[in-house]
C-alpha cells in the first residue's frame, strides 16, 4: 500500500470509487443521497479533474434480509420489490447526475464469483464451524437472523436489528440482543452450527494492517476501530441457516441449507463490480475509496479488511490497493434517522424533480452529515438555496452580462482578482484532495465563490480591463472547480465562453489558468439551473 502511482502516465493514478450498495427495498432517500451516494460521485468527479483514471461502480444489494422483511410488510414478493426498487434507484441516480460507470443487479456470473470466493477461503481454513444460539420460530421451522430480529443493543441499549447497531456502530449477534416482547428477539433460541469468521483469531493480521497504514480515518470510524480493538473481537457469521441469498454446501450440518451472510458478501461485490467497471481499461487500481454510512463502519473496518487480507494470503484474485473509507453520520428528518424500512423518508427522486439537479446537489452537500448528524428541513433548504445559490447566480447573470458581454479575457486580471482566484482555488482543491476530501467544504467553497463574484460584479469598472478580465476569469474557473459539485452550472459557463462541452470530458485542474477560448456571450438568468430545471449535461 503506497502512494507511488503505478499507472501508465506519470502522476496519473488508477482510482476506484464505490458506495455501499443500496438495499432494493425502495428508492433512494435524501439520507442516502446526502451521504455515500453524492459523496462518492463528487469524489469520483474530483479525481477526474485531477486527470486520474477513475472507475466508479456498484450494484443493488439484493441478498439483504431487509428485502424479505419489507416485501412481507408491503404484501408483495421480494423479486417484484427488487425490480421496482432497481428501476427507481436507477432513475434517481440519473436525475441526480451520479456519473457511475456501472450500476447493475447481481446476476449468475456475480453469484458464481461470490460463491467461488467464499468457498476458496473456506477450503483454506479461513472460517470456523461454530454452534450458535439463534432465535427459532417453531411454527415456520425457521431460524431468525439479521433484519428478522429486532431488540435492544446490549452495548448502548438503542433499538437495533441483529448485526451492527446503527446507533453505536458495534456488532451484535442475533441471540445477543436484549429481547423485546412481540418480536423475533423474544423467540426461544436453538443451537445451530454455522460458519463464522473469527476476527479475534486474525487480530494480529488486522492490527498490523492498521499499524502500517497511514490513511487517517474519520473520527466516527476511528472510534469504532478503537472501541472494537479494546476488547476481544467478535466472530461474524459467514453463513446462516436459510435459503435467501447465495447458498453453499460446505459440510451442510443436519441437512440445513446455508446461505452466505449478505454483509460480508458486500466486500466481494465491490471486487466484482469494480473489476467490471474497469473492463476495457488497465486492470487493478492504486487506491480504493469507499463511501459508507457509519452503520456499515464495523464491517468495512474489520470484516472487509480481514477478507481482503485472507484472500491475498491464499492467492485469490484480489488487489490490495491503498484503501480509504469515508464515513458519514446520519441525516435526520424531524429528529429521526432516514429509514426506508420504517417509512421515515423524503424520497430523493421527488426532491430532485421539484428542486432541480444542481440545486439539490448543492444544498445536500452543504448540509451533508459527514462528521456529525445534521437535520434536513424543507424551509431551511429552501432559504439556503435562495440566499446562497439562486440570488448570487441571478446577480452574476444580470450584472456581468450587462457589463461584460462580448468581452474577452485579453488582459491580466487585477491584483484583487488574482488574489481572489488563488484563494478560491485553494479552498476547492483542499475539499477535493483525498486526504482532506469533504463535500461540505466543496459546497462552501462554491457558495463563497458565487458570493464574492456577485458582490464584485455589482461594482465593476467597465473601463478597467484588469477588473473586467478578472471577473470573467473568476467566472470561467467555475467550469472546472464546480464541475464535481454542480455539473449543469459548469456546462452553462462553458457555453457562455464558447468552450467545448464538459459532458463526458472533465475539465482539468492542470488547464485552470488557461484563458477562456472565446468572448463572453452572457449568462441568461432563466437558463441558470433552478427549481425543476436540469440544464446542461445530461445525467450519465
Amino acid at each position: 500500500m503506497t502512494d507511488a502511482p503505478r499507472g501508465t502516465e506519470p502522476g496519473r493514478r488508477r482510482i476506484n470509487v464505490t458506495f455501499s450498495p443500496p438495499t432494493p427495498n425502495g428508492d433512494l432517500h435524501l439520507g442516502h443521497l446526502s451521504g455515500p451516494v453524492l459523496g462518492s460521485d463528487v469524489c469520483a468527479r474530483a479525481q477526474k479533474i485531477h486527470g486520474h483514471d477513475v472507475a466508479f461502480g456498484t450494484s443493488t444489494d439484493d441478498n439483504q434480509t431487509y428485502v424479505v422483511t419489507t416485501a412481507e410488510r408491503l404484501g408483495t414478493d421480494p423479486e417484484s420489490l427488487i425490480r421496482h426498487a432497481f428501476d427507481s434507484v436507477t432513475k434517481t441516480l440519473e436525475l441526480a447526475g451520479v456519473d457511475v460507470d456501472l450500476f447493475e443487479r447481481p446476476d449468475s456470473d456475480y453469484t458464481a464469483f461470490v460463491k467461488d470466493f467464499f468457498t476458496g477461503l473456506w477450503r483454506h481454513g479461513a472460517f470456523d464451524r461454530r454452534e450458535v444460539d439463534l432465535p427459532y420460530d417453531a411454527a415456520s421451522d425457521t431460524y431468525k437472523a439479521e433484519a428478522f430480529v429486532t431488540g435492544r443493543c446490549p452495548t448502548c441499549l438503542a433499538h437495533a436489528r441483529a448485526g451492527v447497531c446503527e446507533a453505536c456502530g458495534l456488532y451484535n449477534l442475533p441471540g445477543a440482543l436484549l429481547s423485546v416482547a412481540g418480536s423475533a428477539s423474544a423467540l426461544p433460541t436453538r443451537r445451530v452450527p454455522i460458519w463464522v469468521l473469527d476476527l479475534e483469531r486474525h487480530r494480529t493480521m488486522l492490527t498490523d494492517w492498521y499499524r502500517s497504514s497511514d490513511v487517517r480515518l474519520r473520527p466516527d470510524l476511528d472510534h469504532v476501530v478503537a472501541q472494537s480493538l479494546a476488547g476481544p473481537l467478535p466472530y461474524i457469521p459467514v453463513t446462516y441457516p436459510g435459503t435467501w441469498g447465495i447458498t453453499v454446501d460446505w459440510d451442510a450440518p443436519n441437512d440445513l441449507p446455508q446461505a452466505i451472510n449478505a454483509w460480508p458478501e458486500i466486500y466481494v461485490g465491490h471486487v466484482y463490480w469494480l473489476r467490471r467497471a474497469r473492463e476495457g481499461r488497465q486492470a487493478g487500481c492504486d487506491e480504493l475509496v469507499q463511501f459508507i454510512g457509519i452503520d456499515n463502519g464495523f464491517y468495512n473496518a474489520f470484516v472487509y479488511v480481514a477478507l481482503s487480507l485472507l484472500a491475498a494470503r491464499h492467492g485469490l484474485p484480489v488487489d490490495l490497493p491503498r484503501t480509504r473509507t469515508l464515513t458519514n453520520q446520519y441525516y435526520l428528518l424531524e429528529g429521526r434517522k432516514f429509514s426506508t424500512s420504517k417509512g421515515d423518508v423524503r424520497w430523493a427522486g421527488e426532491f430532485l424533480e421539484s428542486v432541480g439537479r444542481d440545486r439539490t446537489r448543492f444544498v445536500l452537500s452543504l448540509t451533508s452529515p459527514e462528521l456529525q448528524q445534521s437535520e434536513f428541513s424543507e424551509p431551511v433548504a429552501a432559504f439556503t438555496l435562495a440566499t446562497r445559490f439562486d440570488a448570487p447566480l441571478k446577480t452574476v447573470a444580470e450584472t456581468l452580462t450587462a457589463t461584460a458581454a462580448g468581452r474577452r479575457v485579453d488582459a491580466e486580471p487585477s491584483t484583487w482578482w488574482r488574489t481572489a482566484l488563488a484563494a478560491s482555488r485553494r479552498r476547492f482543491e483542499d475539499a477535493y484532495r483525498l486526504e482532506t476530501f469533504s463535500i461540505r467544504k466543496a459546497a462552501e467553497a462554491l457558495a463563497l465563490h458565487l458570493e464574492v463574484l456577485a458582490l464584485r460584479c455589482a461594482d465593476l469598472d467597465a473601463d478597467d480591463p484588469g477588473d473586467i478580465c478578472g471577473a470573467l476569469q473568476f467566472l470561467w474557473t467555475l467550469r472546472t472547480l464546480a464541475w464535481p459539485l454542480t455539473p449543469d452550472l459548469c456546462e452553462q459557463v462553458s457555453n457562455a465562453f464558447g468552450a467545448p462541452s464538459t459532458v463526458g470530458a472533465p475539465p482539468l485542474l492542470a488547464e485552470l489558468d488557461h484563458r477562456p477560448p472565446g468572448a463572453f456571450t452572457g449568462l441568461a438568468a432563466d437558463r441558470i439551473p433552478s427549481s425543476g430545471a436540469r440544464d446542461g449535461a445530461p445525467a450519465a
